[in-house]
């Protein structure tokens, strides 16, 4: 490692940065998404490695903020290893997803479709998350790893941004966008799936695979816009559902068709034990009838609705079958 210099520098350039210098919504997003890209970069590389167990991965990439350099023009942050590693460089897993994960940042923004070593669609979606940074005041971002053996640069641009928006979206026909409330997702292993609300009109079923598992359950409840390859209805040409290959958090309409949000209080019940009809009333925000007369003419409704005459024939059915 190089004297004097952090593990893991990155540096900020454009206007919304000045020495020393970043706004604090843009250093949350980073490092959130940061930790995301390395975390997610070290299931894929030990996916199917059992003597690598999650808690092992997230102790050997624990990073320490250590640093905001001044004197500059750009603003430059500095990580430090939270525990050196005892190990030599060459099994030192931490570091081999750290750089793993810098090398395929770099091939990432090229021209290709295949994916680099460590790099799924999860992996993706997460560097698209820092991305967006671009869009935000940010310019360009470097990073370097300052390891024992060389200096490793990788240099994000808002060119490879868009190669990396290319690559999940992918080249499938019939791509549609759809926006709206994230509010139910099934996690099975053969039936990954979740539906996206909106404000009128029915749902719509989104289907996704395992790489973007934890984009789906991090936007549970939240506004987000969806990007896949659509099945629609013959007749309707209505969207009937849609693979995603991207998903992202619009956080500037969380106020939108916050009617669907799910209202109550959440029933504090064990499973196995029988909440009584109070608070079952008050999980589901159901409140008495404050009047009687709201039920006028819904039952039994018209005299002449059929309803004597459908079950009759059922009757008489049921009797020709026996």
């Amino acid at each position: 490692m190089q004297e004097h210099e952090p593990f893991l520098m990155i540096r900020f350039d454009g206007a919304a940065v000045g020495p020393g210098r970043i706004p604090v919504s843009h250093l949350l997003r980073f490092l959130i998404s940061l930790n995301k890209v390395l975390q997610r970069t070290g299931r894929v590389l030990s996916s199917g490695t059992e003597s690598l167990r999650p808690r092992s991965i997230k102790e050997d990439l624990a990073l320490d903020l250590t640093l905001l350099r001044p004197g500059s023009p750009a603003a430059i942050l500095g990580l430090e290893r939270r525990q050196l590693q005892a190990s030599l460089p060459a099994v030192d897993f931490g570091l081999q997803v750290m750089d793993c994960a810098l090398n395929a940042l770099t091939v990432l923004q090229q021209a290709g479709d295949t994916l680099p070593l460590g790099c799924d669609t999860g992996v993706l979606m997460a560097w698209r998350d820092i991305g967006s940074l671009f869009g935000q005041g940010i310019e360009k971002i470097e990073f370097t790893l300052n390891h024992e053996k060389e200096l490793l640069h990788a240099v994000f641009t808002p060119t490879g941004f868009t190669r990396i928006q290319e690559r999940i979206k992918g080249t499938q026909t019939n791509v549609r966008t759809i926006e709206g409330r994230l509010l139910m997702a099934d996690f099975k292993e053969h039936g990954t799936r979740c539906r996206v609300h909106f404000a009128t009109g029915e749902p719509v079923l989104c289907l996704f695979d395992d790489g973007q598992k934890d984009e789906v359950l991090e936007a549970m409840l939240h506004f987000v816009r969806i990007v896949g390859e659509a099945k629609e209805d013959a007749l309707t040409g209505r969207i009937s559902s849609i693979k995603i290959h991207d998903i992202e958090r619009l956080e500037d309409r969380e106020d939108e068709a916050a009617e669907l949000l799910p209202q109550g209080t959440p029933i504090t019940h064990a499973f196995w034990e029988s909440p009584t009809l109070e608070e079952l009333s008050q999980a589901q925000n159901v409140q008495p009838i404050a009047d009687a007369r709201v039920l006028f003419g819904t039952w039994p409704g018209d005299v002449n609705d059929g309803f004597e005459a459908a079950i009759d024939e059922l009757r008489h059915l049921r009797n020709r079958v026996g």
